[in-house]
């Protein structure tokens, strides 16, 4: 192997063009969570060295052949070891991407890079789920075809024939994408990405665990978005004053111990298969929903009723990939429609998925207004015994307790106790680095009184139960952050948030006692980009990957409603179309010798200048040097006619005709 550059070849644009197509294959797989960064770095680097070096640096096809073996080889093993087949089979192509890269330079090398660009490529449209993933699709699409206009004039009869201008592909690359959108549209998803769902790398969610430790969640916080909401068929204005007010509950945890909290043991009250819309009400209780089975008829009915009922928002809800299977439930949800897997409904007011959704998860709910329903309980469960245990509480806790409450008059209801502590932790300090002790973290917190909300929710759920009075936090996220560019609404990692429910006159009742001052954070450095970015994420999962039959209908549906009103205007355009060059030619405005004779001037200067020559206002093109490329004898006989027809012929030269005799001069030199 030499490593020293050769001269530039015949193929040397073959040479680049087929890594394109070989490369876009690459680095769609590298915006893959699934691809090591060892498979696709190994093609990568070859192929910038091979672009850098030229043919020098390559290996002969029995020598490529060697690795694309031992990469089946490899592959072989790792699927004895139980790797997942899709992403073996494209462990072994990124293998071939490599053996493909620095094999010799031969129209059969070439065919080789092409076929294994557009396999990488298609594999990453099973592993990819990035926006991203549109760059490497069309900069394949642009290889390819030139790859195949170039491989086409390689070793003709008279030579190799060479390769045009980029520019005059740019129609037909417009042309390609318009018949790429055509096929998406027309032909059907196929399910894919479920049947990855055990190998998928998933995000951890903070504040959904069944086991919590105290200030663990907390020092993760983040941008990060973790969910989008979007109205549907309602005005943004009034669904952004509605949606940002609300809680959405998540998990909900009962059992206290030493240094954190552990989720007690419940009980199923329902379940809803996949063809069921999960129908909530505030008013659900064990006895209401003993039944795991519901009516078809009466599902609909109520699915009808609640999309048609004033002050109700239809919302289609977006969530990344995440390791739970909980359904987060914002304050006033009474409908979920479109789940995939079984669902549930437990005595804590959990609802969640039999198993962890796909990798991206679409719902649509029914949510009432905010103002009809400030708070919502999917779940009228009385409380659990371990609820009111008060085993583990600090003494810290009960001193504190005992401060506050014990300094008021002594008839004081439970609500007026939990609020004046309520009142108390409302003015401390909000502080996600505070310093906790590992050993007695609650204890660090009252003599600190700064912390963050997982803190501040234990420490009144604890006091809560020195009072007798039964309680649990919830982990889930409250309000988020409206995305004006695209009319949605975002929930951050830094929008996670704990608080307390607790039982009061025979129900679930919730209490924040976090300070305000905890939404004043951002972790947002350039919130004009971040919303434009967020904003094309959640079209790319929307329109591609979340993309249905009933999305196709409706688009197609929309299409045609669009052509009845653009008819008129698009027969309009047609007859302009047709119209304007025949009035351009017969109209005696644009026939003036004067007119047409400037255009002419423009036309030849341009030609002129494109070859080394400048003509002076005014100047003889006699006088003027001949042009660079065009045979002397041409140039004489293109200035007799053209003084002919300037001076002399009643009848002048037409821009077109002025063209096709400068084209024909310009081809004079072959």
């Amino acid at each position: 192997m030499s490593f020293f550059p050769s001269k530039t070849s015949p193929s040397s644009h073959a040479e680049k063009l087929t890594l394109g197509v070989l490369m876009s294959g690459v680095i769609a797989l590298a915006l893959s969570d699934f691809v090591s960064p060892l498979y696709w770095s190994l093609p990568a680097m070859a192929a910038l060295l091979r672009w850098w070096r030229g043919s020098s640096f390559a290996l002969t096809e029995m020598q490529a052949s060697f690795i694309g073996w031992f990469g089946f080889i490899w592959v072989g093993l790792e699927l004895l070891l139980g790797r997942p087949w899709v992403v073996a089979f494209t462990d072994f192509l990124l293998i071939l991407a490599l053996a493909v890269t620095i094999e010799t330079a031969t129209p059969r090398n070439h065919l080789h890079r092409m076929l294994t660009g557009l396999f990488l490529m298609l594999a990453g449209a099973v592993l990819t789920d990035s926006v991203l993933y549109a760059i490497p699709l069309i900069a394949l699409m642009w290889f390819t075809w030139r790859s195949a206009i170039c491989l086409y004039g390689l070793q003709q009869v008279g030579g190799d024939l060479p390769i045009h201008s980029p520019r005059f592909d740019v129609g037909a690359m417009i042309v390609m994408i318009i018949m790429a959108l055509g096929l998406f549209i027309g032909l059907p998803r196929f399910d894919i990405q479920t049947k990855l769902q055990p190998t998928q790398p998933r995000m951890e969610t903070t504040g959904f665990s069944d086991h919590v430790q105290l200030g663990d969640f907390a020092r993760e916080l983040d941008a990060t978005v973790i969910l989008r909401a979007e109205v549907i068929d309602i005005d943004a204005d009034d669904f952004r004053r509605q949606i940002l007010g609300r809680y959405w509950r998540g998990v909900a945890l009962s059992q206290y111990i030493n240094h954190g909290w552990r989720q007690a043991t419940y009980q199923k009250i329902r379940t809803w298969m996949p063809s069921q819309a999960i129908a909530l009400s505030r008013a659900t209780s064990s006895s209401q929903t003993s039944s795991s089975q519901t009516n078809s008829s009466q599902t609909n009915a109520a699915q009808t009723n609640s999309l048609q009922t004033k002050h109700r928002y239809e919302i289609a809800v977006f969530r990344e990939a995440s390791d739970h299977a909980y359904i987060l439930l914002p304050d006033g949800v009474s409908l979920i429609q479109h789940h995939a897997n079984s669902a549930q409904l437990d005595s804590l007011g959990q609802l969640r998925f039999s198993k962890a959704p796909a990798r991206r998860l679409r719902l649509t709910m029914v949510l009432d207004s905010i103002s009809n329903t400030p708070v919502f309980y999917p779940a009228l469960q009385a409380p659990l015994a371990i609820e009111s245990d008060q085993t583990n509480i600090p003494n810290a806790i009960r001193i504190w307790v005992k401060h506050i409450v014990s300094s008021e008059k002594s008839d004081q209801t439970a609500e007026q106790q939990l609020q004046m502590l309520t009142d108390e932790l409302h003015g401390w300090v909000y502080d996600l680095n505070a310093p906790i002790d590992a050993q007695q973290p609650l204890t660090s917190f009252i003599n600190n009184k700064r912390g963050h909300c997982e803190l501040y929710a234990s420490t009144l759920a604890l006091a809560a139960r020195t009072l007798g009075i039964p309680s649990r936090i919830v982990n889930g996220y409250y309000g988020g952050e409206w995305n004006d560019t695209g009319a949605f609404l975002m929930l951050r990692q830094q929008h996670a948030h704990s608080w307390v429910e607790v039982w009061l006159n025979h129900q679930w009742q919730r209490i924040d006692p976090t300070p305000a001052s905890r939404w004043q954070l951002s972790g947002v450095h350039f919130p004009t980009w971040d919303a434009a970015w967020e904003t094309l994420k959640l079209t790319w999962y929307r329109y591609v990957l979340a993309f249905q039959d009933s999305d196709r209908e409706a688009l197609l549906q929309n299409l045609f409603a669009w052509l009845k009103k653009a008819i008129p205007w698009l027969l309009m355009g047609l007859i302009l179309f047709f119209i304007t060059p025949y009035v351009y030619r017969k109209t005696t405005f644009f026939s003036w010798p004067w007119w047409s004779h400037n255009i002419q001037q423009k036309v030849l200067d341009r030609w002129l200048e494109k070859r080394g020559v400048y003509r002076p206002l005014s100047r003889p093109l006699r006088l003027l040097p001949i042009p660079y490329g065009v045979p002397s004898q041409a140039w004489i006989n293109l200035v007799k006619a053209w003084e002919n027809q300037a001076y002399s012929d009643p009848k002048r030269w037409t821009r077109r005709q002025l063209k096709t005799h400068l084209r024909a001069l310009s081809d004079a030199r072959w």
